[in-house]
């Protein structure tokens, strides 16, 4: 008896196709909350008390810090535990809010510190 050719497969034969799982289509999803520390949003809290009314200039007079180091706060540097405190005590005093509504943003997390509220 003489062996069988094996069977040949169409040159153009349809792929067999996978079956799989009916999932939703996500285009993007929200990135996870961000649980842990915060800290102060300073530059926020020199944007709201700029909007108060105060210049640069007039609120650097009131906190007893040099102007440019104001700008240096507001562009991302932190104060000195004193200096922040006068600011926060200024802007307590510019928006009539208590100190636990002070501007948060998750340490670490660039994205919410640059984001615009």
């Amino acid at each position: 008896m003489k062996p069988s050719a094996p069977e040949q497969i169409p040159l153009f034969a349809e792929p067999a196709r996978a079956v799989m799982a009916a999932r939703p289509l996500v285009l993007c999803e929200p990135p996870p909350s961000r649980p842990g520390p915060k800290r102060i949003d300073w530059f926020r809290v020199i944007t709201m008390v700029l909007r108060g009314g105060y210049s640069i200039q007039s609120a650097a007079d009131a906190i007893d810090v040099a102007r440019t180091t104001l700008i240096g706060w507001k562009q991302g540097a932190e104060p000195r535990y004193s200096e922040g405190e006068r600011l926060v005590l200024l802007w307590c005093q510019v928006t009539g809010l208590e100190r636990s509504s002070l501007p948060m943003v998750a340490v670490g997390d660039w994205w919410a510190y640059h984001a615009k509220p």
